[in-house]
């Protein structure tokens, strides 16, 4: 599998250049430009800044009216900070020529070989080509995606979404019983899916990509509705009788120290707010990317530990540092956890 390759790698530019237009499509997207979702929210368990509806707050906070999106252009723009179309055909060409792949990283799959090849080795956040072909035949380039290390969690399949093209999926994993699942994009979906049965628990390796990014704006948030409002207005007014329901103020939470995360407009995408554990320095190609360790304690089941990728189109002026706490808007991406590590030529 690693020979045919590198029988691609030799003739990587006529490759790239024929096959850039076809990887552009399957991994493009319509961009917007990233924001952070800030809500105004009764009861909504996130930051909140902005003004919507208590309807919008509510339906946001329990993730519905988001959507399947099935593109990468997205995600690629915010860590190259260039326009797919011009740096998916660029990325081809660098990943065939000199990246590497693993064992783990090829599989079959009615009658087609798969390869992942993915640039640079020595570095945590890559840039992946998904190579297919007939079994014995040459392989071609299908979809390019940028490939981040995670870090392992233990979380049960609930739900699977294909995408149409055949490249990945966005998985659903169950994070607590009767809670909404959690969704991540799967680069390496034809090699998992038969893993991906719901109920079943793996081991997935967990990773983020910081679709936007800032210090942490607010200490407190202010909830007039909701379950929790209504808890504190009766407490409120059996201390205070002869008090109506007007008089009830406002339910003052504290954000110093919290870990939220809150379903964002589509899937695989979250807001977040959390404490940065550690920051480490990365490169894609000469691309810098800061590394900075999330995670999110449960009470009934081990924390989630999350490394979020942020470029340096998202960070701007912020030095994210070790201690702060950040609002984070972030696109997931997960994968069966690897077999083997040893990179291959």
């Amino acid at each position: 599998m690693a020979k045919k390759s590198n029988k691609n790698a030799d003739t990587a530019p006529r490759v790239a250049e024929e096959a850039g237009a076809a990887v552009t499509a399957a991994t493009a997207s319509a961009q917007a430009e990233p924001k952070l979702v800030q809500v105004a929210s009764a009861g909504a368990e996130g930051p909140a800044t902005h003004d919507l509806s208590q309807e919008e707050a509510e339906a946001l906070a329990s993730g519905k009216n988001r959507s399947h999106f099935e593109g990468l252009g997205d995600v690629w723009a915010v860590l190259t900070g260039q326009d797919p179309a011009h740096v998916i055909p660029q990325v081809v060409g660098t990943v065939l020529h000199a990246g590497g792949t693993r064992s783990s990283w090829q599989w079959k799959r009615k009658g087609q070989d798969y390869v992942l090849m993915a640039w640079p080795q020595d570095q945590p956040v890559r840039a992946g080509v998904l190579m297919a072909g007939p079994e014995g035949g040459d392989l071609r380039p299908v979809n390019a995606v940028p490939l981040l290390e995670g870090l392992p969690n233990d979380l049960t399949v609930d739900d699977v979404h294909p995408w149409e093209n055949g490249c990945g999926a966005n998985v659903a994993v169950a994070m607590l019983e009767g809670k909404n699942p959690m969704w991540f994009y799967d680069p390496l979906y034809g090699r998992d899916h038969d893993d991906l049965t719901p109920g079943i628990t793996h081991t997935f390796l967990l990773s983020g990509l910081a679709l936007g990014l800032r210090k942490a704006l607010l200490d407190d948030m202010t909830i007039t509705q909701g379950p929790h409002y209504e808890a504190h207005a009766e407490a409120w007014l059996a201390e205070n009788p002869g008090k109506s329901r007007l008089d009830v103020p406002p339910l003052k939470v504290s954000m110093s120290g919290r870990h939220m995360i809150m379903p964002g407009r589509r899937f695989c995408e979250y807001q977040m707010r959390s404490v940065i554990e550690e920051v480490q320095d990365c490169q894609l190609d000469k691309m810098p990317v800061k590394l900075i360790y999330l995670s999110f304690p449960f009470e009934s089941r081990p924390a989630m530990r999350l490394p979020v990728y942020v470029s340096k189109m998202v960070l701007g002026d912020y030095e994210p540092q070790k201690g702060e706490e950040v609002d984070a808007y972030v696109w997931l991406q997960g994968r069966v956890i690897d077999i083997d590590e040893a990179p291959q030529q």
